[in-house]
């Protein structure tokens, strides 16, 4: 059966020389920790020894070979002493203190056992001895060391030592795989990829291409006004008059016209309008610029295939050219000048694009983020200005709001995920296959569907309270090493210093905490 990989744990033996008999148990207590605990933990530990795993080398001092050969590789060791401190090296009093300072030094786990076993008084080296005892008395301030009585307690010992000290290496393994398995959430600029600081941002409409090009449109029909003025009033009847006067003589056509046709004035508001953009922007337009020469209105209207009249004009075609032109440019400035003052509300706005990240290491679900914002700071889009009344369909037609208000999807930031809900905003009815006609929708009507398409984009649920404004929305499922885009850009009538947030999750036991710094540029 294929098993996961077992990890290994190296332990040195690190003994005198008069305590060799002791090696074999501590070799059998470690078979049998990997036969009953090593096998289910998917772990093994490996015993290393001078005398087993070492190989002829030169080049350096022999105990500074071993160091380099097995010491420094293990995980772990042993040590017994009795009566011999061993060989003294260049550093230490023997080579089993120097293979014990070093595994100290690199805070790794030694196991130390004293045997007071008893022994024949002349086999005793007096100065070996008392270098034992002199090293039990300074180790006792550096660790934990146990004495022992005979094997029996040896074995029983260390097999128990041995036992806690890896499974609780073992637990803390897992438990530090599974804390670097979590998910990690934590809400970020999307811009700047902080997590502790956001710089807000102005739209900047006034100088779009959009606008721009607007302005342009004006300046083309007031140029080709100046330069296509009527010279003189005219009193001459065109072609589509004599049509209606074919049984009269000439000299009566200016006595029918009064009794068909009125004259064709411009208005003094029309006239101010366009007299108004012409003077902020410093232009001239001809003294003869509002001359359509003998331009009638014909008082007969003229049915329409669906029963309403349309207005005909009596002139020339170019008195009925010039005076299209300067409708056509009324309604432009008309709606430049809504376009201006939509896009100077907008311009005011101050606002951030946030994300949420999921930094770690697994997905996420049933995320839930809560932000809290200072109050009198936050924009809501309930508060925002209306494009005006002949803006307004243009504005839905491009969707300015999604292009205002949505944050974009990049190569490393999801768009917001959530259902898209069915548009009912169509103003095209269908009444049969050769005969469509367009129903012309009140203002109040394109309001509500603008209304509606920012309630779209706008998801959050709001709570007020009386230090700050409440926002929260959901998101079903975020992967790691994934960012997802806040449902909308925030906007703001006064930037907060600080926006704090709260973040629960199924997999994420702790809510998790944080602020946003905003900084202005």
């Amino acid at each position: 059966m294929p098993r996961e990989r077992v990890t290994v744990y190296d332990l040195l033996i690190s003994c005198p020389g008069d305590v060799n008999d002791y090696l074999e148990l501590i070799k059998e207590a470690v078979d049998n920790f990997n036969k009953l605990y090593g096998s289910l933990n998917n772990i093994q530990v490996s015993v290393k020894h001078w005398s087993t795993d070492s190989f002829p080398e030169s080049g350096d001092k022999p105990q500074e070979l071993l160091n380099k050969q097995i010491v420094r590789d293990c995980d772990a060791a042993v040590a017994i002493f009795w009566t011999r401190f061993g060989t003294a090296t260049d550093r230490y009093g023997s080579g089993t203190e120097e293979e014990i300072e070093e595994m100290l030094l690199a805070k790794k786990q030694v196991f130390m056992y004293f045997l007071d076993i008893p022994i024949t008084p002349s086999e005793i080296n007096e100065e070996q001895f008392t270098a034992v005892k002199n090293f039990k008395e300074r180790y006792k301030d550096r660790g934990i060391f146990f004495t022992v009585k005979d094997k029996s307690e040896f074995k029983r010992l260390f097999t128990n030592h041995l036992t806690l000290y890896f499974l609780n290496l073992v637990d803390k393994k897992e438990t530090f795989q599974n804390e670097q398995l979590k998910p990690l959430l934590t809400i970020r600029d999307k811009n700047t990829s902080s997590d502790e600081c956001s710089v807000p941002i102005k739209f900047n409409l006034l100088k779009s291409e959009f606008l721009n090009e607007n302005y342009k449109k004006i300046i083309d029909y007031i140029e080709e006004l100046n330069k296509t003025v009527i010279s003189e009033v005219t009193t001459k009847v065109d072609n589509n008059t004599k049509k209606l006067t074919l049984s009269i003589n000439e000299e009566d056509n200016v006595n029918l016209l009064s009794k068909i046709a009125d004259d064709v004035t411009i208005s003094d508001d029309f006239k101010k309008l366009i007299n108004d953009f012409a003077i902020k922007e410093e232009i001239k337009l001809h003294e003869k610029f509002w001359c359509l020469g003998n331009l009638k209105k014909n008082k007969l209207q003229m049915p329409t295939p669906f029963g309403k009249s349309a207005t005909s004009y009596i002139g020339t075609d170019e008195e009925r050219n010039r005076f299209s032109l300067l409708k056509e440019l009324y309604w432009e400035i008309v709606s430049f000048n809504e376009y201006t003052e939509y896009f100077t509300f907008m311009d005011n706005i101050e606002y951030i694009e946030l994300m949420v990240s999921n930094i770690g290491k697994s997905y996420d679900e049933d995320i839930d983020i809560k932000l809290i914002v200072p109050k009198g700071c936050l924009l809501k889009h309930d508060d925002l200005l209306y494009p005006g009344e002949n803006i307004i369909e243009k504005v839905q037609e491009i969707k300015i709001e999604e292009i205002l208000f949505e944050i974009s999807e990049t190569d490393s930031v999801c768009a917001y995920d959530y259902p898209q809900q069915p548009s009912f905003r169509s103003a095209e009815i269908n009444v049969s296959p050769l005969l469509t006609y367009t129903r012309t929708f009140s203002y109040e009507d394109q309001k509500e569907y603008y209304k509606d398409s920012l309630n779209d984009i706008f998801i959050y649920r709001y709570f007020d309270k009386p230090e700050s404004d409440i926002l929260r929305f959901d998101i079903k499922y975020l992967k790691h090493n994934t960012s997802m885009a806040f449902p909308s850009k925030l906007l703001f009538k006064n930037v907060p210093r600080t926006i704090e947030y709260e973040i629960t999750s199924k997999f994420t036991p702790d809510m998790v905490k944080g602020k946003i710094n905003l900084k202005s540029e």
